[in-house]
């Protein structure tokens, strides 16, 4: 059956192109823009622009082929210096370096967005004042609103989609009343690995229609794929109108069959969150052999998630996304009532319901404390003092007794959701003696895991060398291995108070922890992979069949699953419930996944990755930039990567031309929209000075 979408949607957000002169100002990223290789700094009160990186990108908005030229301002250099020019595979050689540097750029450049490399001689001694482009058409316009894209003057408004086979793109075009001399109206579509192709054109020459539009119905092409599809106009001049433009598609009618659900939830539900577990220090290939027999049997007893990502690089957001289904977008706290948490709505059906966490971004006098009956906030002791040996951190056996408590205080005819949060393997990275001898031996380096130590680090306050960096890893291990070990008499204590079936477990990270990968530590500051990949695992004993999913899940789908299971009513969650996945032998694939994260530590850090390609946008307010802190500093503005051939993320292709890229880009934008619309009012609670205190001996920095 023939069906139809918008052009732009909640999922599918228009990049609007207009031609600027400047590229230096640093809040330029949505035009001209500066994408990796470059840092900022203030002299006089003025920005100065330095090339970073043996290869500095830049990309320019190019609506009208036309000569042009690249204009590059030089207050710093040595005699001699020279700077290589690359349009995208095009080498336009090298030039001398003077005070001012014009480089004329080819005619005949690609419209849409087009990369400029930059290689300078001795990039670590040049400034810039800035960069140009000259000459640039008159700044154009485009309005947007549902269903009607206005545009005047050159402009381009582009949006990249997933098409079915034969798909095609369906508009009404309203040509202004006159049309000048040189005007023209563009339908553009570009295929993956093609050159776009201009399927309709307007001008001054063609004949006005008498009923004042045009239906344009245009194929996209024959094969299922990316699609560019580009509204661009040439000229000053009166406006047009495009209304409801929409792509038209074939497809096969969903299936009718019952949904699937989990059926009667189980008496105890336990959320059970190990606070900064990575993903890859759980399994078979984890590092420094296996780290976690207990929880690598409760995956092949359960669910497990190989490509599971938290929505945020640090606990505070995190897990306000995993007990609102919302994702924060900064560092505001929830109001109360404000929106619904998760222990309200398994309270508001019939659970007793607990907090028994050793964080103190969870303590009762915060938002995150809302729906429990009782939280118990069991803190983390740390020796600060250097003369004394670490503290061992043992979280997670203080908090399995206060847990092994009240699960026994649990009456016969009570349901239960208990909520654990343990801070192993969080900083500090102090495991039992034992454990740390065998894992993580002094050996060259008697190096300690203490947050001191680690904030030091990150501050650039202390040198590490390699030895250092090992000893430091494998605290962390061995800090994962104590916390699993103790899980077993938890779980036994579990096992002899319930019935299989009665109990659902539930073992999942708030976000993941930076180990030096790009040379910083902690975490909260960077969107890479080990921030944001952790595990997933959820057993159901005699409910669900053991297998491993390989979808892309995040913290919002966990949220929407678990509000199904309380019964609540729909439209609470921004997730999808994984049900269909955990339950459904036959379920169809989720196709097209994209899994997205904010970092509000970053101000402004976002994150859209599929299973191949990942983008980060980490813009900042004037001279700040980029994302890391400290040795971990990177000023890149965008972070392009290709998992499949760089799957650590060593290597930033931002510029790369791939249509996947521009569609991550599309999909991004569109989902912040949402966001923004859906971000709660800030709550007002005040942190006493107790919580404050904690917090800050592990290493946050606390707002007054």
């Amino acid at each position: 059956m023939e069906t139809s979408r918008p052009f732009i949607d909640s999922s599918h957000n228009a990049d609007v192109l207009v031609e600027q002169r400047a590229l230096s100002n640093p809040r330029s990223i949505d035009q001209n823009r500066l994408l990796r290789g470059w840092r900022f700094v203030r002299h006089e009160d003025r920005p100065r622009l330095i090339p970073n990186a043996p290869e500095s990108v830049v990309e320019i908005v190019h609506l009208v082929r036309r000569p042009r030229q690249l204009i590059i301002e030089v207050i710093e250099y040595r005699t001699g210096d020279a700077v290589r020019v690359r349009v995208g595979r095009q080498s336009l050689g090298s030039f001398p370096i003077s005070e001012r540097v014009e480089i004329d750029l080819p005619a005949d450049l690609p419209l849409g967005r087009v990369v400029v490399t930059l290689g300078f001689s001795n990039h670590e001694t040049t400034v810039l004042a800035g960069l140009s482009i000259s000459p640039n058409v008159a700044k154009g316009a485009a309005a947007i609103e549902p269903g009607v894209i206005e545009q005047s003057g050159w402009s381009a408004v582009e949006v990249v989609h997933r098409v079915d086979a034969e798909a095609r793109f369906n508009v009404d075009f309203h040509p202004p009343a006159t049309v000048e001399p040189g005007r023209r109206f563009v339908v553009a579509v570009q295929r993956e690995h093609a050159p776009a192709v201009e399927v309709f054109s307007w001008d001054s020459g063609s004949t006005p229609p008498e009923t004042g539009l045009l239906k344009v119905d245009v194929p996209l092409g024959e094969t299922a794929g990316l699609a560019r599809i580009r509204l661009l106009a040439v000229g000053a001049g009166a406006i047009a109108r495009w209304v409801d433009p929409r792509i038209v598609e074939i497809r096969t009618p969903p299936g009718t069959g019952p949904p699937i659900s989990p059926g009667e939830p189980p008496r105890l539900v336990v959320l059970y969150v190990m606070d900064a577990l990575r993903s890859d220090h759980v399994g078979r290939l984890a590092p420094y052999g296996k780290l976690t027999p207990v929880l690598d049997g409760m995956a092949t007893e359960g669910v497990s998630f190989a490509n599971h990502f938290a929505v945020a690089p640090n606990t505070p957001p995190s897990t306000r996304s995993l007990f609102t289904g919302l994702v924060m977008l900064d560092d505001r706290r929830l109001p109360h009532p404000g929106p619904p948490r998760l222990a309200e709505v398994f309270r508001e059906s019939g659970y007793r319901t607990v907090s028994i966490t050793g964080n103190p971004h969870l303590s009762p006098e915060l938002d995150l404390g809302t729906g429990f009956d009782s939280v118990e906030l069991l803190r983390v002791r740390e020796d600060h003092n250097p003369e004394r040996p670490p503290t061992v951190n043992t979280s997670a056996e203080i908090l399995h007794e206060a847990a092994t408590r009240w699960i026994d205080d649990l009456g016969r005819g009570e349901r239960g959701f208990l909520y654990l949060h343990t801070m192993n393997p969080h900083n500090p990275y102090t495991p039992p003696p034992e454990l740390e001898d065998r894992i993580a031996p002094s050996g060259s380096s008697d190096i300690d895991g203490r947050t001191r130590t680690l904030v030091a680090i990150r501050d650039l306050q202390r040198e590490v060398n390699p030895a250092d960096v090992d000893r430091l890893r494998g605290l962390y291990a061995a800090s994962v291995a104590y916390n699993d070990q103790g899980l077993t008499e938890f779980i036994d204590t579990i096992n002899r108070k319930f019935d299989p079936e009665e109990v659902l477990l539930i073992i999942t990270s708030d976000h993941g922890e930076e180990l030096f990968e790009h040379s910083g530590v902690l975490h909260g500051y960077t969107l890479y992979d080990e921030m944001l990949r952790i595990p997933l695992i959820i057993r159901w004993p005699a409910r669900i069949t053991p297998k491993k999913i390989a979808d892309l899940t995040n913290t919002l789908d966990l949220h929407a699953t678990l509000i199904e299971l309380a019964a609540a009513s729909p439209g609470r969650s921004t997730g999808t419930p994984l049900w269909p996945r955990i339950l459904g032998r036959d379920a169809p694939a989720p196709v097209h996944q994209v899994t997205f994260a904010a970092a509000p530590g970053l101000a402004g850090g976002l994150m859209a990755r599929s299973r191949r390609w990942k983008l980060i946008s980490a813009p900042r307010d004037g001279i700040r930039r980029g994302q890391g802190k400290g040795r971990g500093r990177s000023w890149d503005l965008e972070f392009v990567f290709d998992l499949e051939s760089d799957p650590s993320e060593l290597h930033n292709l931002a510029g790369a031309s791939d249509l996947e890229v521009a569609w991550l880009r599309t999909r991004l934008m569109a989902w912040v929209k949402v966001q923004q619309a859906l971000q709660p009012s800030p709550g007002d609670q005040v942190m006493d000075d107790e919580t404050k205190d904690q917090l800050e001996a592990l290493g946050y920095v606390v707002d007054p």
